[in-house]
């Protein structure tokens, strides 16, 4: 007699199939086996200064408040502005977010170690060291976690006496993805404070291009600036 074997009602195959944390995980674990560095040396340079340029034509092409005047004024085509603005100002706003969100990942992803040899009594000098269970798992350094870890706050658990048989110090260390923080040395909340400051420009402006050039030169300034202080930091870490 053949083997039979209960397949799962077709309400739980289609409630697996759209689950979203399975979607979650499979990216977390995408993103954990990718080869950044390979990615950093190939994708970081033309991927910095793509989004400069999409930014910085975006940015010039907003319409403002005067130059929607003179379309109406001279009884051009407005619709042709409207579009063009509205596809400049989405653009603006969306690479704008990306770039506050790249910025936040960069500087909150940590990696974290535990310190079995380190004694439990003796408080680690950094920060970021806490008591955990030897039993526990790592904590994962998810938005949820965090927010988590906020609201849980200082319990009975962790104020009790350390025990060197079930405690140790867990630190966290900051270990961003080589190609974010390549991005926020190119692309950072900076380079995009300078195009809102001085982009579009207005036409009381006695020389735009002047203004242009000035913002380019101070992006390319910022890029550099903080390329040196990423790559010192690299080698002083190894």
């Amino acid at each position: 007699m053949p083997r039979l074997v209960r397949r799962q009602p077709l309400s739980e195959r289609l409630a697996n199939f759209f689950n979203p944390w399975d979607f979650l995980l499979w990216i977390s674990e995408e993103i954990e086996s990718s080869d950044w560095a390979q990615l950093e040396k190939d994708w970081a340079q033309p991927l910095g200064f793509g989004l400069n340029f999409v930014f910085l034509i975006a940015r010039a092409n907003v319409a403002t408040g005067t130059s929607r005047a003179d379309y109406d004024i001279f009884g051009d085509d407005r619709s042709r502005l409207s579009v063009l603005s509205w596809a400049a100002t989405f653009v603006v706003h969306a690479l704008t977010w990306f770039s506050l969100a790249n910025a936040f990942y960069t500087f909150w992803r940590k990696r974290r170690y535990r310190l079995f040899e380190a004694s439990i009594d003796r408080t680690p000098a950094t920060p970021s060291a806490q008591r955990v269970k030897v039993s526990s798992n790592p904590m994962s350094t998810s938005p949820i976690s965090y927010i988590r870890n906020i609201l849980a706050g200082e319990t009975a658990e962790s104020r009790r006496h350390p025990d060197p048989k079930r405690d140790v110090w867990e630190i966290a260390v900051w270990d961003p993805f080589p190609l974010s923080l390549r991005l926020f040395c190119s692309f950072s909340p900076g380079h995009v404070l300078v195009y809102w400051l001085f982009l579009p420009t207005l036409p009381t402006d006695p020389r735009p291009s002047v203004t242009i050039f000035t913002t380019i030169i101070l992006a390319l300034l910022l890029t550099v600036q903080m390329s040196f202080l990423s790559s010192s930091f690299s080698q002083q870490s190894k």
